[in-house]
């Protein structure tokens, strides 16, 4: 059976939502209780979300197989999902440790993750902006920027936290969190356009 790269694509972007609607309850309940509670929701919805990644990452690279020419924009979108990749396995990996007793350690880990995850969303914004495929462009540079500005927040949520602005820090991270999903749902709908 072959797998067409559209719908790897496609089921990535699915994945990745599922992902960080799983994230977002973790944070929420994680936030709201001041807890551990949550976290373990956190860890799994990043280990989908970096999965999501890859797939829409492979979709689009045997996409490329298809044609004789790559664009900068397909390059970036690419690039882009594998570092976001990175950056979800890098959350999982930090929340792990924290859990695991090495709180501030898991969390500058942590914090590591969501500016990379950050950096691969917006290179994959700035793919949709250069894009030539008006369907997806321009709900592509919104659910992408949506991802990486709420990656970047949470990143910021997370030095509120070593700080020990911790009651800010976890209002900062349910926002960054609950941005991500919002945006990855609007992902959904810019790839369907861009393929259907």
């Amino acid at each position: 059976m072959i797998i067409s790269g559209e719908y790897l694509v496609i089921s990535g972007a699915i994945i990745l939502a599922i992902g960080a609607v799983v994230e977002g309850i973790g944070q929420t309940e994680s936030s709201f209780t001041g807890t551990d509670l949550g976290k373990d929701l956190v860890v799994k919805g990043n280990s989908v979300e970096a999965f999501g990644n890859t797939l829409q990452a492979v979709g689009r690279t045997l996409l490329l197989e298809e044609k004789r020419e790559v664009t900068p924009s397909e390059l970036y979108t690419i690039t882009g999902a594998w570092i976001e990749a990175a950056g979800n396995t890098g959350n999982a990996l930090g929340i792990s440790i924290e859990l695991s007793g090495l709180e501030e350690e898991g969390i500058l880990i942590d914090t590591l993750g969501s500016e990379v995850q950050g950096l691969g969303a917006g290179l994959e914004a700035y793919g949709a902006y250069i894009s030539e495929d008006s369907n997806f462009r321009t709900l592509g540079i919104l659910g992408n920027g949506l991802i990486s500005f709420g990656s970047f927040t949470v990143a910021i949520g997370n030095i509120f936290i070593i700080n020990n602005l911790i009651e800010k820090g976890e209002l900062i991270l349910f926002v960054g969190s609950w941005l991500q999903v919002i945006g990855s749902f609007i992902l959904i709908f810019a790839i369907n356009n861009e393929f259907f």
